[in-house]
């Protein structure tokens, strides 16, 4: 190989380091000098305060279709039901073993439900469902 292209080839080398340099997104700092640099130039005024949840500050609105007496048709119901967009699931009603309800939702607000209820009435083949409150 000639000088020619040995310098050649170490400028163009030198040239895209230098724009991998100048353009590459900064990686994290992993070190743990860095890391504990940065935490203790925080300010104790300058702390976020967490909010804390509980329980109660969940509270979501569910539409009870339907209650069966067969789990395999309450799962095919709430199949169609998802399939026709809305999230539904099957539990237990009222804690018996033989009886299953569809409920249609979480929803956040009752207007939720209210505002769709056309439409959650038809896929879910009932006129006489219920809207209750659903907690985590």
């Amino acid at each position: 190989m000639t000088t020619e292209r040995f310098v050649g080839l170490l400028f163009l080398t030198g040239v895209l380091v230098f724009l991998i340099v100048i353009y590459y997104p900064e990686s994290p700092k992993i070190n743990n000098f860095f890391i504990k640099e940065e935490v203790s130039s925080i300010k104790k005024d300058e702390m976020i305060d967490f909010k804390e949840f509980n329980e109660s500050d969940f509270d979501f609105f569910v539409y009870r279709a339907h209650v069966l007496s067969s789990k395999d048709n309450a799962i095919k119901l709430k199949e169609k039901i998802v399939d026709g967009g809305y999230p539904a699931f099957v539990d237990n009603f009222s804690n018996k073993e033989n009886l299953f309800a569809v409920y249609v939702g979480p929803f956040l607000s009752e207007d939720d439900i209210v505002n769709n209820m056309k439409s959650i009435q038809v896929l879910s083949e009932s006129n006489n469902g219920e809207i209750s409150r659903w907690k985590l």
